[in-house]
């Protein structure tokens, strides 16, 4: 359910202007979901799909975003945002917090 979520973040974010860079970015102890392009500057994106109600991006929990943050920093990035992406039985919603 992951990569299908990662997909369709990616997807959304390219209708919003950013490219994706690379996936699954293997960096020190953890992994960035998406590492994307937008306008020159490098941007860390944790994706969240969920099959149930309510916001996937409430799982992220404080400590969970911090961890992408430093991820982030690692690899120079400029933000870090966050995708929440629910797949629901009669449509696809998506929440975007940009960093």
């Amino acid at each position: 359910m992951g990569a299908v979520g990662e997909s369709i973040a990616a997807w959304w974010l390219g209708t919003h202007g950013l490219l994706v860079h690379s996936r699954n970015v293997v960096v020190d102890s953890g992994e960035i979901d998406l590492l994307m392009n937008d306008r020159g500057r490098r941007v860390v994106v944790e994706v969240r799909t969920s099959t149930g109600e309510g916001d996937p991006i409430d799982a992220v929990d404080s400590a969970k975003r911090e961890r992408v943050r430093r991820l982030g920093s690692m690899i120079g990035a400029h933000r870090v945002d966050f995708v929440g992406v629910g797949l629901r039985p009669d449509r696809v919603e998506i929440h975007w917090i940009p960093g």
